[in-house]
């Protein structure tokens, strides 16, 4: 599916006290955070604001108790986080659910189903541990890393849901408390990675990875999501996810090699160069302690 470009970027902003993402790049209105907005109230604020804007999706991540409203409006389960809201020991933990509803009736169907199906069988066939070279250097990215971050993410992703081929962007997101992680050679990033934290779950949001061509097949990603994961244990987080293209075996085969699980698919759900894609979700128990 091609995606409907605008003229201006996606926006990250709030929307009746919630965390939303939306605009024309992939063409959706994205509810990542419930925040202080009422469930009840959200389905038709984001209808509303997708019917002024022209946007074919809705796609809202909310406590399994916050979801009635989103089923009365019409929107369906697409994939879930099993214990995403932690209960700090209490042993209620309770599910988060990717509700959408289609404002675009034809965006609900993804035309790439049975490649996605087979790709995804194929990700998870034969799994083996990932074995990276000896001389890989992971190491924190820092501001000062911005530039050259984003000259690798913009060769990589010319489109993408979020501007991170813009170094000011990435510098607003880690002074924000986005962590990144790059794997250097010779004095070069060649391969990065993110982690969203939500401290207040103790859950994370694992993303934006990116290998040069040149050094792909090294299992970098591997590399990478192994090196996060082990800070993140050692802090105390105990549940992690990510959103990956349904298309691609590789970045499939990487969760699934790491012991995640998968949760379910979110259709036609955001730009990737160009395109709108569907995306794979993955989520993995780091710890039990609170």
């Amino acid at each position: 599916m091609k995606a409907a470009r605008g003229e201006q970027l996606d926006v990250c902003t709030t929307l009746d006290g919630a965390r939303i993402h939306y605009g024309p790049n992939s063409d959706r209105v994205y509810l990542m955070s419930m925040g202080k907005a009422s469930p009840s109230a959200m389905p038709n604020l984001m209808q509303e604001l997708a019917d002024e804007h022209h946007l074919g999706k809705l796609i809202a991540r909310v406590r399994q108790s916050d979801a009635e409203p989103f089923f009365e409006h019409g929107f369906v389960e697409e994939a879930s986080l099993p214990g995403y809201f932690g209960s700090h020991g209490l042993g209620v933990d309770e599910d988060a659910l990717f509700l959408a509803a289609y404002p675009d009736t034809d965006r609900r169907f993804d035309p790439k189903e049975a490649h996605n199906d087979k790709a995804l069988k194929q990700a998870i066939a034969k799994l083996k541990p990932f074995r990276a070279a000896n001389d890989w250097q992971v190491v924190p990215m820092t501001p000062a890393f911005a530039n050259e971050m984003a000259h690798l993410y913009r060769g990589i992703f010319p489109d993408y849901p979020y501007p991170i081929s813009d170094a000011g962007f990435l510098r607003n997101s880690m002074k924000e408390g986005v962590l990144y992680f790059g794997v250097r050679h010779q004095s070069r990033i060649i391969a990065l990675a993110s982690a969203e934290l939500d401290p207040k779950n103790l859950a994370v949001e694992v993303a934006d990875f990116a290998t040069l061509p040149e050094y792909r097949g090294n299992h970098l990603a591997g590399l990478l999501l192994d090196h996060m994961e082990k800070r993140l244990v050692d802090e105390g987080f105990r549940l992690a996810f990510t959103t990956a293209r349904a298309a691609s075996i590789g970045i499939n085969r990487t969760f699934a090699c790491q012991g995640y699980q998968y949760q379910g698919r979110l259709i036609n759900n955001a730009l990737i160069n160009g395109n709108i894609e569907s995306m794979n979700v993955w989520s993995k128990a780091l710890s039990t302690r609170y």
